[in-house]
């Protein structure tokens, strides 16, 4: 059998494949990269971070005071002093009877206070009422320091040889008593006055800052 020839047409002849290039495109990849970084940089200009912050600040206040001054002002007080009543202070002439005083304790707790001088020795006495002698002394001198309940009493000086002599003869009672003195005295008071006084507080205060601000701040 004879071979089957294929006529090839010569205006159809078969184009050569050639391969293309794919080339890349970066536009959208760089898009994303941009919009990434304005993405983050949006985020960190939100004020997402809180901080706290220390202040120390002088003020001033008004308090109240203590303050000191001084008055003067009238003071009472009581305190003992002696008191005296002379019965008798002088010379007397010695007679046979005797140099005879009555005198009148009228204080508790008095004091017979007696002095005698004489040129010629003789007695000194006491007496109470009715007529009996307390108390008793001889010779030409002598003080006397007694003490003497209320009543009615006699100093007697008396001798027997000479008469007509001069006598010395002081006689008193003494007591203590209380009395009231008014004197003027400073004293020290206080008052309550307003001062202004300085102080220091320390306050906290919350901040919200960016993360930028919290970068570029340290």
């Amino acid at each position: 059998m004879p071979a089957r020839t294929k006529l090839i047409n010569p205006t159809k002849r078969r184009k050569p494949k050639v391969k293309q290039r794919k080339e890349l495109n970066w536009q959208p990849f760089v898009a994303g990269i941009i919009a990434g970084f304005i993405l983050v940089a949006i985020i960190f200009a939100l004020p997402l971070k809180t901080i706290s912050t220390e202040t120390t600040e002088t003020y001033l206040t008004t308090e109240i005071k203590q303050e000191p001054y001084t008055v003067t002002e009238p003071h009472v007080t009581r305190e003992p002093y002696e008191q005296t009543q002379v019965f008798a202070d002088g010379y007397y002439k010695v007679v046979p009877n005797g140099i005879i005083i009555p005198f009148h304790i009228d204080k508790p707790d008095a004091q017979l206070i007696a002095k005698f001088e004489n040129p010629i020795p003789g007695s000194f006495v006491i007496i109470t009422f009715p007529n009996r002698i307390m108390w008793e002394t001889f010779g030409s001198r002598g003080n006397i320091d007694l003490p003497l309940s209320p009543g009615q009493y006699r100093a007697r000086f008396q001798e027997n040889i000479m008469w007509g002599e001069d006598c010395y003869i002081y006689l008193a009672m003494k007591w203590t008593e209380m009395r009231e003195i008014i004197e003027d005295k400073e004293i020290t008071k206080y008052r309550e006055v307003p001062v202004q006084v300085e102080r220091q507080r320390t306050t906290v205060k919350q901040d919200r800052i960016s993360i930028w601000k919290q970068i570029f701040r340290k």
